[in-house]
């Protein structure tokens, strides 16, 4: 008896978290970016437990980041994988790349496909150096 509630209740919390998580991926156009910019898993080079913003989603410590010749990489940990398949960004993709200041917060912010895309400001320069090799 106590056995097969404890089954339950992963069960239902798991649900839960996918649920979530699914709902997350929607939320900040993650889904809408993976029809066009989904790529196959990469795990070289990666940038790991980076914080950042996709649409009005925070992805505070879970987002796996690279920057190579051929664009953008953004994946997140495998415990929020759910709804987040890996994106691959071309850098002719990326527009209005700036710097913001807000708060506390610094953030280097582009747009992608009408989506703001938010990482830590000390990868500001890395963009604008791939942006300027690769456009």
């Amino acid at each position: 008896m106590i056995l097969g509630l404890c089954a339950g209740c992963i069960v239902l919390v798991s649900a839960l978290w996918s649920g979530i998580v699914f709902l997350m991926s929607y939320l900040s156009g993650w889904q809408r970016l993976a029809l066009k910019y989904k790529t196959p898993l990469q795990t070289k080079g990666l940038y790991t437990g980076i914080s950042g913003r996709i649409g009005m989603v925070s992805y505070n410590g879970i987002l796996r980041v690279a920057f190579s010749e051929n664009g953008l990489y953004l994946h997140v940990m495998s415990l929020f994988g759910m709804g987040h398949p890996p994106l691959l960004f071309p850098w002719s993709e990326l527009k209005n790349l700036h710097e913001t200041d807000f708060l506390m917060s610094h953030s280097a912010k582009c747009t992608i496909d009408g989506i703001t895309i938010a990482l830590p400001a000390r990868y500001f320069a890395t963009l604008q150096s791939y942006l300027s090799a690769y456009t």
